[in-house]
């Protein structure tokens, strides 16, 4: 029997290995505070993405008139880096997804200490997202590591 279960949980882990080098699709973090006692949403937070690809989605955070984001050196893998474009979204459930807008970040890939940032206005209140859309001018074949992702959704510190 002591045989079986061993047998079962290599199994279970050669599978859970398999499962994420197979995966193919690179993906971000985030560590995310917990909600406030009233059960408001988390609407400020940092993490950091690696060797994401265009089309990637961040995670969603709640806002209801501004988000600012800012990136903190960016890479490209297997290229020089010289620009990413973040197009800012509001995830509206069992709706089409709206644009508020793409920024050129280009001052991250400035060595360690790179900074870039977008900031949108006017929003409609909701879960939003930003969404990389090129890297490097191209659409598709890049890769893209930035040190830390920032979204701020306060105006009091601009």
């Amino acid at each position: 029997m002591r045989a079986h279960v061993t047998q079962a949980r290599i199994g279970a882990v050669a599978g859970i290995a398999a499962a994420a080098i197979l995966g193919g699709s690179p993906a971000a973090s985030a560590v995310t505070a917990p909600p406030s006692e009233e059960g408001a949403q988390v609407q400020n937070w940092s993490s950091s993405m690696y060797d994401v690809l265009t089309g990637f989605q961040s995670r969603r955070w709640h806002d209801e008139d501004y988000s600012q984001v800012w990136f903190t050196k960016c890479r490209v893998s297997g290229a020089t880096g010289t620009s990413t474009h973040v197009d800012l979204r509001w995830d509206r459930t069992a709706q089409p997804d709206v644009s508020w807008g793409t920024k050129k970040y280009t001052q991250c890939f400035e060595g360690s200490s790179g900074k870039s940032n977008g900031e949108w206005h006017n929003l409609s209140s909701g879960n939003h997202f930003f969404q990389i859309k090129l890297i490097n001018g191209s659409s598709s074949g890049l890769a893209l590591s930035v040190s830390k992702v920032t979204v701020d959704t306060s105006k009091a510190d601009s």
